[in-house]
C-alpha cells in the first residue's frame, strides 16, 4: 500500500524500511506524513513476515522537524482549527514506534531536528551517518519542544545535555551525539544502510517472542510519563502559537532573515 510522503518497503529477510519521503524539505513532518505514519506502522505491526523496522529519510536529511511553511498558516484567522488538525494528525506519531512491538532502528542520514529528533529518539536504536546533525529547533521558533521530546531527550542524553540543547537550539554533529548518548554508532555515509541492515539481520535471527517481550518490558514503564509530557507539551504549544514572538520568528525563517529580538509576548 502506498502512503503519501512516505515509502514503505519490505524484503524477504524480515526487514521493512520506512522512508520519510519529502526530500525537497529535508523530510519535514508534513500533515500528510503525520496522518500516514500511524497507518504505515500499523501495516508493519500486522505483517507477521516483518521482524524489524528501519526508519530513515530520503535524500540528504532524516527529518528537519515540523513543516515551518505550515506554521505560517497557523498565524491567521483560522489558526485554532488548523492547529487542531495538525495536533490530531501529527501527535500520534510521537509514540507509534515505542508501541510497535517489533524492534525499530533509526538510520539517521542527515539533519535530525525538532520533531525529527523526537521520531529518531522514539526508535529503539539509532545509528548515525557522520553527516548527521542534531538539534532542538523549537525554541528558535518561539515554541517549546514537542512530539514527546521533553520525555525522550532527557532519557537519552541526561538532564543537563538535554536542557542545553532545548534552551539554545544549537546543532551538534554526529560525534557529539554519540558522546552524549543520542546514538549508539556513527559510521561513514556510504556504510549507514549496510551497517543498519547488518544489525537488523542479527535481531531477526533471535527468538521473536523474546525480542517482543523485551521491548515491551523496557518501554511499558515509560508510557505513563510520555502521556503526561505530551499533554504538557500540547498545552504549552497552544500558548506559544498565540505569541507575537512565534509569529515573527516564523516570518523571519520563511523570509530567510535573522531571528527577531524576542520580547517574551
Amino acid at each position: 500500500m502506498g502512503y503519501e510522503d512516505l515509502l514503505l518497503e519490505k524484503d524477504d529477510c524480515g526487514i521493512a524500511t520506512l522512508t520519510l519521503n519529502v526530500p525537497n524539505k529535508l523530510n519535514a513532518l508534513t500533515v500528510k506524513m503525520g496522518m500516514n505514519l500511524p497507518l504505515a506502522v500499523d501495516e508493519v505491526a500486522q505483517d507477521d513476515s516483518v521482524r524489524v523496522l528501519i526508519v530513515t529519510g530520503a535524500g540528504r536529511g532524516f527529518c528537519s522537524g515540523a513543516d515551518v511553511s505550515a506554521m505560517q498558516l497557523l498565524t491567521g484567522a483560522a489558526e485554532q482549527s488548523r492547529f487542531n488538525r495538525l495536533q490530531v494528525t501529527g501527535w500520534p506519531a510521537a509514540d507509534i514506534f515505542p508501541k510497535l512491538l517489533k524492534p525499530t532502528i533509526a538510520a539517521i542520514n542527515g539533519p535530525c531536528v525538532g520533531a525529527g529528533l523526537s521520531l529518531a529518539l522514539s526508535c529503539d536504536i539509532r545509528i548515525a551517518s557522520e553527516t548527521a546533525r542534531f538539534g532542538v529547533a523549537q525554541v528558535a521558533r518561539a515554541l517549546v519542544p514537542d512530539f514527546g521530546l521533553t520525555c525522550y531527550l532527557p532519557l537519552a542524553a541526561g538532564m543537563s545535555s538535554a536542557l542545553e540543547l532545548m534552551y539554545t537550539a544549537e546543532l551538534i554533529d554526529a560525534a557529539e551525539a554519540l558522546r552524549i548518548g543520542l546514538v549508539s554508532r556513527v559510521v561513514p555515509p556510504d556504510d549507514l544502510m549496510k551497517t543498519t541492515r547488518e544489525l537488523a539481520n542479527k535481531i531477526v535471527q533471535q527468538a521473536p517472542l523474546s525480542v517482543e517481550l523485551t521491548k515491551k518490558m523496557v518501554w511499558r514503564g515509560l508510557f505513563d510519563r510520555l502521556a503526561r509530557q505530551l499533554d504538557l507539551e500540547t498545552d504549552s504549544i497552544r500558548i506559544c502559537r498565540q505569541s507575537e514572538d512565534h509569529r515573527e520568528s516564523v516570518k523571519a525563517f520563511l523570509e530567510k532573515k535573522p531571528l527577531p529580538t524576542f520580547k517574551g509576548k
